[in-house]
Protein backbone atom coordinates (compact mmCIF):
# COMPACT_ATOMS: atom_id res chain seq x y z
CA UNK A 1 0.00 0.00 0.00
CA UNK A 2 1.64 3.42 -1.09
CA UNK A 3 1.55 6.79 1.28
CA UNK A 4 -2.02 7.85 -0.01
CA UNK A 5 -3.61 4.46 1.12
CA UNK A 6 -2.01 4.63 4.18
CA UNK A 7 -3.24 8.39 4.79
CA UNK A 8 -6.53 7.27 3.64
CA UNK A 9 -6.38 4.27 6.08
CA UNK A 10 -5.16 6.28 9.18
CA UNK A 11 -8.31 8.95 8.65
CA UNK A 12 -10.78 5.87 8.15
CA UNK A 13 -9.59 4.59 10.96
CA UNK A 14 -9.43 7.45 13.50
CA UNK A 15 -12.65 8.60 12.08
CA UNK A 16 -10.90 11.92 10.73
CA UNK A 17 -12.32 11.95 7.88
CA UNK A 18 -13.60 15.72 6.84
CA UNK A 19 -17.16 16.79 7.37
CA UNK A 20 -16.97 18.87 4.05
CA UNK A 21 -16.40 15.03 2.28
CA UNK A 22 -18.79 12.94 4.50
CA UNK A 23 -21.61 15.64 3.41
CA UNK A 24 -21.08 16.51 0.04
CA UNK A 25 -21.12 12.50 -0.55
CA UNK A 26 -24.53 12.65 1.71
CA UNK A 27 -25.88 15.87 -0.34
CA UNK A 28 -25.23 13.88 -3.61
CA UNK A 29 -26.65 10.85 -2.17
CA UNK A 30 -30.00 12.08 -1.29
CA UNK A 31 -30.05 13.52 -4.62
CA UNK A 32 -29.42 10.54 -6.35
CA UNK A 33 -31.82 8.96 -4.14
CA UNK A 34 -34.77 11.04 -5.08
CA UNK A 35 -33.77 11.16 -9.24
CA UNK A 36 -34.09 7.33 -9.08
CA UNK A 37 -37.17 7.20 -6.72
CA UNK A 38 -38.90 9.89 -9.18
CA UNK A 39 -37.91 7.40 -12.05
CA UNK A 40 -39.88 4.76 -11.10
CA UNK A 41 -43.02 6.25 -10.25
CA UNK A 42 -45.69 6.85 -12.31
CA UNK A 43 -46.46 10.61 -12.71
CA UNK A 44 -49.84 10.36 -9.43
CA UNK A 45 -46.60 9.66 -7.74
CA UNK A 46 -44.48 11.80 -9.26
CA UNK A 47 -47.35 14.74 -7.87
CA UNK A 48 -47.37 13.19 -4.60
CA UNK A 49 -43.30 13.39 -4.21
CA UNK A 50 -43.17 17.02 -5.32
CA UNK A 51 -45.74 17.38 -2.77
CA UNK A 52 -44.13 16.02 -0.39
CA UNK A 53 -41.04 18.19 -1.34
CA UNK A 54 -42.99 21.48 -0.77
CA UNK A 55 -44.70 20.24 2.33
CA UNK A 56 -41.08 19.59 3.59
CA UNK A 57 -40.04 23.11 2.82
CA UNK A 58 -42.94 24.82 4.60
CA UNK A 59 -42.32 22.55 7.76
CA UNK A 60 -38.47 23.74 7.79
CA UNK A 61 -39.05 27.55 7.34
CA UNK A 62 -40.19 28.17 10.66
CA UNK A 63 -36.89 26.09 12.10
CA UNK A 64 -34.75 28.25 9.16
CA UNK A 65 -36.08 31.81 10.84
CA UNK A 66 -35.58 30.63 14.05
CA UNK A 67 -31.95 29.30 13.33
CA UNK A 68 -30.64 31.98 11.32
CA UNK A 69 -32.39 34.40 13.29
CA UNK A 70 -33.85 36.20 10.36
CA UNK A 71 -36.80 38.35 9.39
CA UNK A 72 -39.70 37.60 7.15
CA UNK A 73 -38.64 39.33 4.46
CA UNK A 74 -37.44 39.36 1.04
CA UNK A 75 -33.76 39.95 2.06
CA UNK A 76 -33.88 37.45 4.83
CA UNK A 77 -35.87 34.81 2.90
CA UNK A 78 -33.24 34.89 0.32
CA UNK A 79 -30.36 34.27 2.86
CA UNK A 80 -32.09 31.47 3.91
CA UNK A 81 -32.68 30.15 0.74
CA UNK A 82 -29.09 30.32 0.09
CA UNK A 83 -28.19 28.65 3.24
CA UNK A 84 -29.83 25.95 1.93
CA UNK A 85 -28.08 25.85 -1.54
CA UNK A 86 -25.11 25.65 0.17
CA UNK A 87 -26.65 22.58 2.91
CA UNK A 88 -27.38 21.06 -0.39
CA UNK A 89 -24.07 21.73 -2.51
CA UNK A 90 -25.85 24.37 -4.79
CA UNK A 91 -23.05 26.92 -5.07
CA UNK A 92 -25.59 30.71 -5.94
CA UNK A 93 -25.12 34.09 -5.65
CA UNK A 94 -27.56 37.22 -5.88
CA UNK A 95 -26.92 38.30 -9.13
CA UNK A 96 -29.37 41.53 -8.65
CA UNK A 97 -31.30 43.17 -5.81
CA UNK A 98 -33.64 45.79 -5.31
CA UNK A 99 -36.37 46.69 -2.60
CA UNK A 100 -38.68 44.34 -4.09
CA UNK A 101 -36.90 41.40 -6.33
CA UNK A 102 -34.04 39.74 -6.07
CA UNK A 103 -32.59 37.52 -8.62
CA UNK A 104 -30.24 34.52 -8.12
CA UNK A 105 -28.14 32.60 -10.08
CA UNK A 106 -27.22 28.55 -9.11
CA UNK A 107 -24.13 28.32 -10.83
CA UNK A 108 -23.19 24.62 -10.18
CA UNK A 109 -25.11 21.92 -8.02
CA UNK A 110 -24.17 18.13 -7.01
CA UNK A 111 -27.01 16.83 -9.48
CA UNK A 112 -27.14 18.42 -12.50
CA UNK A 113 -24.88 16.22 -14.61
CA UNK A 114 -25.82 12.96 -12.63
CA UNK A 115 -26.82 10.13 -14.84
CA UNK A 116 -30.84 10.33 -15.66
CA UNK A 117 -31.29 14.09 -14.26
CA UNK A 118 -34.14 16.13 -15.97
CA UNK A 119 -35.90 19.11 -16.21
CA UNK A 120 -38.54 17.44 -14.37
CA UNK A 121 -36.56 15.81 -11.59
CA UNK A 122 -35.01 19.33 -10.83
CA UNK A 123 -38.30 20.99 -10.74
CA UNK A 124 -39.83 18.48 -8.31
CA UNK A 125 -36.51 18.83 -6.12
CA UNK A 126 -37.27 22.39 -6.47
CA UNK A 127 -40.32 22.47 -5.16
CA UNK A 128 -38.50 22.32 -1.56
CA UNK A 129 -37.20 25.76 -2.18
CA UNK A 130 -40.96 27.02 -2.89
CA UNK A 131 -42.18 25.91 0.29
CA UNK A 132 -39.46 27.26 2.44
CA UNK A 133 -40.01 30.86 0.46
CA UNK A 134 -43.78 30.38 1.48
CA UNK A 135 -43.19 29.58 4.74
CA UNK A 136 -40.82 32.45 5.38
CA UNK A 137 -43.27 34.61 3.68
CA UNK A 138 -46.58 33.86 1.80
CA UNK A 139 -46.53 37.32 -0.11
CA UNK A 140 -42.77 36.50 -1.83
CA UNK A 141 -43.30 34.72 -5.15
CA UNK A 142 -40.52 32.10 -6.10
CA UNK A 143 -39.76 31.44 -10.25
CA UNK A 144 -37.41 30.24 -12.22
CA UNK A 145 -36.79 32.04 -15.32
CA UNK A 146 -33.69 29.32 -16.14
CA UNK A 147 -32.42 25.98 -15.39
CA UNK A 148 -28.82 24.87 -15.47
CA UNK A 149 -30.62 21.23 -16.73
CA UNK A 150 -32.20 22.80 -19.68
CA UNK A 151 -29.29 23.60 -21.10
CA UNK A 152 -28.80 27.20 -19.29
CA UNK A 153 -25.37 28.39 -17.98
CA UNK A 154 -27.11 28.91 -15.09
CA UNK A 155 -30.10 28.57 -12.52
CA UNK A 156 -32.01 31.67 -11.84
CA UNK A 157 -34.28 32.53 -9.46
CA UNK A 158 -36.39 35.30 -8.84
CA UNK A 159 -37.40 36.02 -5.43
CA UNK A 160 -40.35 39.06 -5.77
CA UNK A 161 -42.67 40.61 -3.55
CA UNK A 162 -46.46 40.18 -4.62
CA UNK A 163 -48.06 43.36 -5.79
CA UNK A 164 -50.53 44.43 -3.66
CA UNK A 165 -53.59 45.26 -5.20
CA UNK A 166 -54.63 49.29 -4.53
CA UNK A 167 -58.51 49.30 -3.58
Amino acid sequence: MGVKGRLVEFLVEYDLIPARVRWRKSASGVGRLFNDIFTILDEDGRKSLTKLMYEWGLHDADRLTKTLEINKDLHSATIALMAMHRVFGIKSHVAKEDSSEIVIHATQCLWKDKNGWTPKTCGAISTYEAGVIEGINPSIEHIYTKRRSQGDSVCELILRTAKVAQP
